[in-house]
């Protein structure tokens, strides 16, 4: 199969010629000068991308993953051929690209693979949540703006070892929980210890911690709540970049609990 000369383009071709789209979606693309790259959404097999990437001895497939794989999953990765390199969260593999796509498709769809996956929880160290299974989260992606959060996304990030995400989400800012279809809405702004991950964090830990939005996670639950980054900004603006945020989405409400205008105040 001939394959497009962009990066980017081939992994699509790739992606969907293989039928890997039946096992994961795609979060975001990303073209870079070295490398090109598909992020998957959270799945239970803890692959996180797939790559290409250039180099003097040419080009090579890369399959990015969390730390947490199940074992039986690595040893399949490690039966696809054109393996040269598994170390760390990756497996790379040089070849005909479009094989190597096809045998990823067809371990990873295996029986073997998907009830490792499921056998394979990874549970919260957070005291509150204990016995809670959360998702992978690719918290070597810092990207947030644009991004958004389950609430299990959030305490996975606050667990994980390595803090890029972490990192990036610990700075001051203003932010938005919405409704997954964004007919509810609440603005609020970070700047105390933590950042914006320590406000989340004790928003989940009160089931709002803001009266209007107290009422509306105790009606719907936050598996119904979405959480994004509006602005990153100083300390000192915080606040004032929260009212300006408030008027532009339209979030305040002094009245009674309407289950939309989240903000009371």
């Amino acid at each position: 199969m001939e394959l497009p000369n962009s990066k980017i383009m081939q992994l699509k071709q790739l992606f969907a010629d293989s039928l890997l789209s039946e096992l994961f979606s795609v979060r975001k693309e990303d073209e870079l000068e070295r490398f090109s790259s598909l992020r998957f959404k959270s799945n239970d097999l803890r692959i996180r991308a797939i790559e290409i990437w250039d180099n003097p001895q040419g080009q090579f497939f890369r399959v990015y993953h969390g730390s947490q794989i199940a074992d039986e999953v690595k040893i399949l990765l490690q039966q696809v051929d054109g393996l040269f390199n598994a170390r760390g969260n990756v497996h790379d593999f040089r070849g005909d690209f479009s094989i190597i796509c096809k045998q990823l498709k067809e371990v990873l769809s295996s029986d073997t693979a998907l009830a490792a996956a499921k056998a394979n929880p990874v549970y919260s160290r957070n005291s509150g949540y204990e016995g809670l299974s959360l998702p992978d989260v690719d918290t070597a992606d810092d990207t947030i703006l644009g991004r958004t959060f389950t609430w299990k996304e959030i305490l996975a990030i606050h667990d994980a070892d390595d803090d890029n995400l972490k990192k990036a989400l610990s700075q001051s800012g203003v932010y938005l929980q919405r409704s997954a279809d964004g007919t509810a809405r609440y603005v609020g702004s970070a700047y105390g210890t933590g950042g914006l991950l320590g406000r989340w964090i004790r928003h989940l830990g009160s089931n709002g911690d803001a009266k209007h939005l107290n009422f509306y996670i105790l009606e719907n639950g936050y598996n119904n709540v979405l959480f994004t980054v509006l602005e990153i900004t100083p300390v000192d603006n915080a606040l004032s970049a929260e009212t300006r945020w408030k008027t532009t989405l339209g979030t305040y409400n002094a009245g009674p609990y309407n289950g939309k205008q989240l903000n009371c105040n």
